[in-house]
């Protein structure tokens, strides 16, 4: 399962809407599926992405792989009988908009990520294991690696397409906290954007310091 999937195309390729849903998570709630026979997961080094981003199916690319280390982000691999099935991705402090967009002719969001909340901003399983539950492992996983006490929420975005992540984001314990769009009209960019969110209870806040703000790309 590839969370960042391209939202429908228009039938007019200089017009195009890029429409997600913001989804906020108390790790606490967080509610995982059961345990899949003989998989295992497990922190990814920098090393590692570099490897897989020989591989077409992770669709890791080398700015991700520059930006690993130099903006902090963390990776990890879920494993079904010692072979990489699904990997995923989350990052502390500030993802930049290129990581939060669907589709070459969007600009994307960028996102402000306050101490205590870590943003999943890509997770991919490859097709012969989707209907799993993997993610659902990954994030239970990441959460016991980060701490509850470190850690009390997890973001994400969804694209308004992808019924299936967002389905399955639901049932963890995920919830739907508010909506982004991008107006793409020729070469312009024009944004509807959602209202600071306080990351400790998911609502909208005007505490700057527990604010998980979506703004425009720099």
């Amino acid at each position: 399962m590839k969370r960042n999937q391209n939202s429908k195309k228009s039938k007019n390729p200089l017009v195009g809407i890029d429409r997600a849903q913001i989804l906020w998570l108390n790790t606490h709630d967080f509610l995982p599926a059961k345990p899949v026979p003989g998989a295992a997961c497990q922190r990814l080094s920098a090393d590692d992405i570099e490897r897989l981003s020989r591989i077409k199916d992770f669709d890791i690319d080398e700015q991700l792989v520059s930006d690993f280390n130099a903006l902090g982000f963390t990776a990890f691999g879920m494993f079904v009988e010692k072979k990489l099935a699904g990997i995923s991705f989350f990052a502390a402090g500030e993802l930049p908009a290129r990581y939060n967009k669907r589709g070459d002719n969007f600009a994307g969001l960028d996102i402000v990520i306050p101490p205590g909340t870590r943003c999943l901003f890509k997770a991919v399983v490859l097709p012969q294991y989707r209907g799993n539950r993997l993610h659902s492992a990954v994030v239970r996983y990441a959460i016991d690696e980060f701490g509850k006490d470190t850690v009390h929420t997890i973001i994400a975005t969804c694209a308004a397409t992808n019924k299936a992540f967002l389905a399955s984001s639901l049932d963890q314990g995920f919830e739907k906290v508010g909506q982004s769009a991008e107006f793409r009209i020729l070469t312009k960019s024009f944004y509807r954007l959602p209202k600071p969110i306080d990351s400790v209870n998911g609502e909208v806040t005007t505490d700057e310091d527990r604010s998980i703000l979506l703004r425009k790309a720099a």
